[in-house]
């Protein structure tokens, strides 16, 4: 008896036409203005540094430049200053990234404890973060100036020194120096990022860990880190990115020399737009952008996949 009216309520629920959803514009009206904004400052610019690194372009005449297809990318074949380029901005990044990374995770441990004065560290640690990349750069060049640094002055009055350094003269100790004030620039804000992601973390687990009698070390690498993981491994291709395109830190403090020491493809690529070489540079910014990407694509489909895969 009770199977008709059951049977009878799903043949109308099935024979009952579902009313449409009207659409809706309204949400769409909302975003469209930054949508267009957007679009504005990238689409239309990376479009247009793509014909541009199709033609011959100078600064010069800019209106009047020559289609001349692929001779810009066939031109960075035998550009050796290219070429070395290359290794020059995978070593940056590495250097940058690796040692960021290996300062800023033992910084965001310590913050995430509770101490007095907790709040005001974490506030105070942003300090270099929010210090233009210029004046970090000058203040580091200033520091190891070979006539009146004071990194020379304390060694020499230290007796490590018999007599000052040119430390910018010298290619390897000017990379280094410039590594080490873009760590100091970069590290809060990777240990910022570092510390959101282990305040995430429930405390239970380390109550059950050490109930369970693991040691502090123990419930780091097997409680912390596959917890943190995504963020580490977005973090890195992040700065990875960001370490590719940066200029202003290296360009202030070395002007990409002594020699082409110094010079990332992006430092490179922007030397040539002040020697009015418009067309070239925009053909190294499309190659360098095209690395990103695939690099990127590489790294999230294969290696975060693989890595996350084998932390669950």
């Amino acid at each position: 008896m009770t199977d008709v009216p059951i049977q009878q309520a799903q043949q109308q629920a099935v024979a009952t036409p579902r009313r449409r959803k009207r659409f809706d514009a309204f949400p769409y009206m909302l975003i469209a203005p930054i949508v267009l904004l957007l679009a504005a400052i990238t689409v239309y610019p990376t479009f247009k540094a793509v014909y541009l690194a199709m033609t011959d372009a100078s600064l010069l005449r800019l209106q009047r430049a020559a289609f001349i297809g692929f001779l810009n990318f066939k031109r960075m074949l035998s550009d050796q200053v290219f070429l070395d380029g290359l290794w020059r901005t995978l070593r940056w990044d590495l250097a940058v990234v690796s040692l960021e990374l290996a300062v800023a995770l033992p910084i965001a441990l310590f913050l995430n404890l509770n101490f007095r004065g907790r709040g005001f560290v974490r506030a105070a640690m942003m300090v270099p973060y929010i210090t233009p990349p210029a004046v970090v750069g000058l203040m580091f060049l200033y520091m190891f100036d070979g006539n009146f640094g004071v990194v020379n002055d304390l060694l020499v009055r230290a007796g490590m020194l018999d007599r000052s350094i040119a430390w910018m003269s010298s290619p390897m100790a000017s990379f280094w120096i410039v590594v080490a004030a873009m760590v100091w620039y970069g590290t809060p804000l990777m240990a910022l990022i570092l510390l959101a992601a282990l305040q995430t973390i429930p405390a239970e687990l380390y109550e059950a860990a050490q109930v369970d009698g693991a040691s502090r070390w123990s419930q780091f690498l097997n409680i912390t880190i596959p917890h943190i993981l995504p963020t580490i491994l977005f973090l890195v291709l992040l700065r990875m990115i960001w370490m590719s395109n940066h200029i202003d830190m290296i360009f202030v403090m070395t002007g990409g020399g002594p020699g082409f020491s110094n010079h990332t493809e992006a430092v490179y690529s922007f030397m040539l737009t002040n020697q009015f070489q418009i067309g070239y540079a925009s053909a190294i910014a499309v190659v360098l952008a095209a690395m990103l990407m695939f690099v990127s694509a590489f790294y999230v489909r294969h290696l975060a996949r693989n890595v996350l895969a084998n932390a669950s």
